[in-house]
């Protein structure tokens, strides 16, 4: 049982392609290679944290992509995705606004929108695409699709991160 992190698929969603430079020609071709890429990497029994922005379309439509993404899935809501409850329908398991949870030793707030500000802790994020790239800064990691080669990151990447930032960060043993 592994952790993994993705935000922004924005699947169905036409204007994403343009707006962000992604190398696809069509909607079709860059949902399919999404959901290749998690799958490859996710695994049934696996927890994957989404960060926001899921897709454009229908609760039904979007729930037919969402049951062919392997492992639990729980969303942090971004501004594009609906209710709670259409997330629900959607197939997560859990739709929350934010989140605090450890990852290996830090203390990590999961939000879709970065909080700009002095934070004490770090926080994984979503929202801005390409335009910060897939490091840490500020004590905030971007975990947008367009920095990471389109696929999920796991527990362990970010923790090797994590671990070469701020130490006052980490949970007490």
């Amino acid at each position: 049982m592994s952790k993994w992190f993705i935000s922004d698929t924005h699947f169905f969603h036409a204007n994403i392609i343009d707006y962000t430079g992604r190398p696809f020609q069509s909607v079709d071709e860059m949902n399919e290679h999404l959901i290749e890429n998690w799958n490859a990497c996710i695994e049934s029994q696996d927890t994957v944290f989404f960060l926001g922005d899921f897709g454009l379309g229908t609760t039904d439509v979007l729930a037919g992509i969402c049951a062919r993404l392997q492992g639990t899935k729980i969303c942090i809501r971004g501004n594009h995705d609906g209710t709670a409850a259409k997330m629900h329908k959607i197939g997560f398991a859990l739709v929350l606004e934010s989140a605090f949870i450890k990852v290996g030793r830090h203390l990590v707030e999961l939000i879709h929108i970065p909080i700009q500000r002095d934070l004490p802790h770090f926080q994984l994020h979503g929202h801005v695409h390409e335009k910060r790239p897939n490091k840490i800064i500020n004590r905030q990691l971007n975990l947008c699709v367009e920095v990471w080669d389109y696929k999920p990151v796991s527990e362990k990447v970010i923790v090797s991160l994590l671990d070469r930032g701020d130490p006052l960060t980490k949970i007490p043993s």
